[in-house]
């Protein structure tokens, strides 16, 4: 599955949806930048097979459910029940040394495979000892299988375990583009290639806004930005001693 920052993109690298930093997703035409629909917070978009977004909703407690929506209106389709994993797992909306999630897409089956992979670590303030550290490391895996036309999810054994599928490597659509990428800019937090034009997170210092950007990659023009976060540049006042 072709990536985006933030997102995932359709098999024809006609629409993306992404999500902003409290898990809102918002739908894109890539021609344009045009704002297709948006959708309410708490989600991670995965895959974007024909016709669906699959998602999971992301909170604080240690379980994921899967969300599946209208890929043409964002409109809520089907979700599961949670599905629980490790009391110490902290899932997040990106990637972290601490969660990660990888996808892979049959679209011939109708099928999703939503790997999650979890690392737990010592979060005390006093410099532990290597026991201690050793004690505290943990670490787990899991895969969710989806199934996309009648919809169920189901959790299968933890990956990389006899028998069951580990994670999948970085698909070769993503890593042949990423060559092609250049260095990025002082400004750029993400970007991936898709088609003719390289998608790009960005910070903007002057108005303090996060955008998607569509660049054309032999001129570096910019043919379209859509903000996705609004920050602010300004600082917090002092407090009177």
């Amino acid at each position: 599955m072709a990536r985006v920052p933030r997102g995932v993109v359709d098999a024809g690298g006609r629409q993306a949806v992404v999500h902003d930093k409290e898990g809102a997703l918002m739908a894109l035409d890539l021609a344009n930048g045009a704002v297709l629909w948006h959708h309410a917070p708490s989600l991670r978009p995965c895959a974007l097979p024909a016709g669906t977004v699959v998602t999971v909703r992301i909170t604080p407690s240690p379980a994921l459910a899967v969300v599946l929506l209208d890929a043409a209106t964002g409109n809520d389709r089907w979700e599961s029940e949670p599905v629980a994993l490790e009391p110490w797992v902290r899932c997040t909306l990106d990637d972290t040394p601490d969660f990660s999630l990888r996808t892979e897409t049959d679209e011939a089956a109708d099928e999703v495979l939503i790997h999650w992979h979890a690392r737990g670590s010592y979060r005390g303030g006093a410099a532990p000892s290597p026991q201690v550290l050793a004690a505290a490391a943990r670490e787990a895996r899991g895969v969710l299988r989806v199934d996309v036309a009648a919809p169920s999810v189901d959790a299968l054994p933890e990956a990389g375990a006899a028998g069951s599928p580990g994670p999948p490597e970085a698909e070769a659509v993503d890593a042949g583009a990423e060559a092609l990428v250049p260095p990025p800019a002082a400004d750029v937090l993400d970007r991936s290639q898709v088609g003719d034009q390289r998608l790009e997170l960005a910070f903007e210092p002057d108005s303090g806004a996060v955008v998607l950007r569509a660049v054309d990659p032999p001129t570096a023009t910019v043919r379209w930005a859509v903000e996705v976060d609004h920050t602010t540049t300004r600082r917090a006042p002092k407090l009177p001693p």
